[in-house]
């Protein structure tokens, strides 16, 4: 069975899937070159089917990981609904339509929707030869709760997912048991969880829906002022089995009396309490829903499991014994529980997510030669890139598939040394960036248990960097570019089998510094998705002004 998996609303994208196994997956974005896009992806879906050598008409089903989320209007007017984003968070016409989808998903009308989505989505995928394939509509939530299932190992788990809304819901939970997932509890859209974060984001400035992990990241500079944290704790709390609610009918604005009370304190307070009332929130909700299942191995999906620092407080609860988070829980990740889902497909540990396109020597050297680039071909590429990273040179990779998801994981990233303090200042500074969170660390699997302290609960989700954790002194003195003002770090732990090359990069760095660790943040400019071929990669390295590209077998070295 060959079944392709899509996601047609922001951070859309393809997977492909073929008897239960996951062969291909890529985000729109990186096609497109526009940051989260949400285009019909086209040229994802292309991009997915050319890497497995397949055609329209070889597709069994089409699975859509979203039912009316966008509703068929929206659906029908792409370009009406990417303009509406003037208020931000704040729009009223985002209230009208979460009330909207709360009211389908209530009524039993969703049904009505659904026929209209299918009948107009079975006419654009017949104009691009795709008649001979069965069409599907899942539910969005049910889509990420596959996603999360399927690509963890355990036939029992607990699977929660939690994000902005989707088809009229915000958060679930579910059990997965003997490779079926029977749904335990539901929230809808209305919930305030729906909107927190994104509109404190907005509120210090920021873009919402984009840029949260700032917020994630400035939480560390301060504490809480307790009148802020209460007054933080009303607006989003745990209510005996769910959140608590807003009334979404109600227009807010960022000048209303929550909001005005709010800007009274620094962004730092303001960050730290935000943080707070949610990682208390969600604790309280996965520890209720631990103890009215008894199932204690937990998976995630979903927006708000991007929040590294909220997955380390679910990792540390002593009701659960492990975490998984699934490494795309946005919207970006519903084409791959959408396929996975579908096919029925066996929960199994997930082997990596280098799942995107890649290209072939030749390709490469001819860019190369075209771009009028002096560039070598080592002998022995990993202990000369080893030897760059040691001598204080900043050096972007573009090798091998490219990663699935919104994280580098070496095969699309930028690398330097871990123990200069100031790294997160210039660096970020070349790359037109504002941050707050530390850059990541990789790290060789074999020495990760010493450095990073309760690694065991969530191991299998730090080969993805999507969980942070204390460091321990060694590393905390070592490896200062990568450690945050609060003591923890969110590594990608990296093992051999995960990433062959980029382990043997990392053995010679370690042989040649003594240092297990390097620092790895995605190879883009800001505002720009990662790169995705070795074109995107010449001119990002280009902009950025950085000291060598690796891109395939082939280094580039900045003049001068």
């Amino acid at each position: 069975m060959f079944i392709l998996g899509i996601s047609d609303n922001h951070d859309a994208g393809a997977a492909v899937v073929v008897d239960g196994e996951l062969l291909a997956a890529v985000g729109q974005e990186r096609m497109d070159r526009h940051k989260n896009s949400g285009a019909f992806p086209w040229q994802a879906i292309d991009s997915v089917l050319d890497m497995v050598g397949a055609r329209p008409v070889d597709v069994d089903r089409v699975v859509f990981g979203t039912a009316y989320t966008p509703s068929t209007l929206l659906r029908a007017m792409p370009g009406f609904h990417h303009s509406q984003k003037s208020e931000g968070n704040f729009s009223y016409l985002l209230n009208l339509y979460i009330c909207y989808q709360v009211a389908l998903r209530r009524s039993g009308f969703e049904a009505v929707e659904i026929q209209a989505s299918q009948a107009l989505l079975r006419k654009r995928l017949d104009r691009r030869g795709f008649s001979r394939a069965e069409l599907r509509l899942m539910d969005h939530h049910e889509a990420h709760a596959h996603a999360a299932y399927r690509s963890q190992p355990r036939s029992e788990c607990l699977v929660i997912t939690i994000d902005a809304m989707g088809d009229g819901a915000s958060v679930t939970v579910w059990v997965g048991r003997n490779g079926q997932l029977d749904l335990h509890f539901e929230q809808s859209g209305l919930a305030a969880i729906n909107t927190y974060y994104s509109r404190i984001t907005q509120v210090l400035g920021f873009t919402p829906n984009r840029h949260e992990g700032k917020i994630t990241g400035l939480a560390a500079y301060d504490q809480a002022p307790p009148e802020l944290l209460e007054h933080m704790r009303r607006q989003m709390r745990f209510t005996g089995s769910g959140f608590c609610r807003l009334n979404y009918w109600r227009r807010q604005s960022p000048d209303d009396r929550f909001y005005s009370f709010v800007k009274r304190y620094s962004r730092e307070q303001v960050a730290a309490a935000t943080q707070q009332a949610l990682e208390e929130a969600i604790t309280a909700f996965v520890e209720h829903h631990v103890a009215a299942t008894g199932v204690r191995h937990i998976a995630v999906a979903g927006g708000t499991f991007a929040n590294v620092a909220v997955n380390r407080r679910i990792a540390e609860l002593g009701c659960v014994d492990s975490l998984f988070v699934y490494p795309n829980m946005g919207d970006g990740g519903l084409p791959v529980g959408a396929a996975l889902g579908s096919a029925g497909a066996v929960p199994t540990h997930l082997p990596h997510v280098y799942l995107g396109p890649s290209y072939d020597d030749r390709h490469i050297e001819r860019l190369l030669e075209g771009a009028g680039v002096t560039f070598r071909r080592p002998a022995r590429l990993s202990r000369d890139v080893a030897q760059l990273i040691a001598d204080k040179k900043v050096v972007a990779r573009c090798d091998g598939a490219m990663e699935w998801g919104p994280r580098a994981l070496g095969n699309r990233s930028i690398l330097y040394r871990p123990d200069d303090p100031a790294v997160n200042d210039w660096l970020n500074k070349r790359l037109q960036r504002t941050e707050f969170m530390p850059f990541a660390p990789m790290t060789l699997a074999e020495r990760a248990p010493d450095l990073y302290l309760g690694l065991d609960k969530a191991a299998d989700a730090a080969r993805f960097m999507t969980v942070c954790f204390e460091v321990s002194p060694d590393m905390a003195r070592d490896c200062a570019g990568v450690v945050h003002v609060d003591g923890t770090a969110r590594p990608q732990v990296l093992h051999q089998a995960d990433n062959p090359a980029m382990h043997e990069l990392l053995v010679e760095f370690e042989k040649i510094s003594g240092l297990p660790t390097i620092v790895n943040t995605s190879f883009n400019m800001h505002e720009e998705p990662i790169v995705c071929s070795p074109a995107d990669a010449l001119r990002a390295w280009q902009a950025a002004d950085l000291d060598a590209l690796v891109l395939g077998p082939f280094v580039v070295e900045r003049a001068g």
